[in-house]
This record gives C-alpha cells, structure tokens and sequence, in this order.
C-alpha cells in the first residue's frame, strides 16, 4: 500500500524513505559527522521512523520532521541542530 504525505501547503504526495535518509545525511554531513557515523545514525534514527511511517496510509510532512528531530535531539544534537538551522534558512 502507498502511504500518503500531506505537505505544509495541503498538497499530497507519495511517501519517499531516500527524502528521510537524505535529510538526515546531509544534516549529520553539516554537523561535520564522519561518514561512517553517518550511515549509523541513518539505520539507528531514519529507518526506524521509515518502517513506523510505512504502517501508516496518511501521515503530515510536519509530523515526520517533528519525530525525526526528536529522535535525534536524544541521538545526536548536533545533528538535529544542523537541521533546524537549514530549516530557517529554506522556509
């Protein structure tokens, strides 16, 4: 089944697992996290929060960037530092 993603403007989209762990890539890669680290905090933060998406059939855009930085203000601070500063500057 196809999970639906409600963007901020009301728009739907198809839901898309590689926009979660590039998100969180290039957050990490911003924080100056090694590569290694990287690919880590991919499998122990994103796929996680993927696979609970995936049970869902509607899910808002704002729910998952919000458990996203919650999983990783308790993982990696910096990271999710990182991504609130890019948020700032891109909205």
């Amino acid at each position: 089944k196809m999970v639906k993603v409600i963007k901020r403007s009301g728009k739907k989209e198809a839901f898309s697992p590689g926009k979660i762990r590039k998100s969180v890539g290039k957050a990490a890669k911003e924080a100056g996290m090694a590569p290694k680290r990287i690919r880590i905090l991919i499998s122990d933060v994103a796929d996680p929060l993927i696979d609970v998406v995936k049970k869902k059939r509607v899910v808002k855009a704002v729910d998952i960037r919000k458990s996203m930085l919650r999983r990783l203000d308790r993982r990696a601070k910096s990271v999710s530092g990182a991504w609130r500063r890019y948020d700032k500057r891109h909205r």
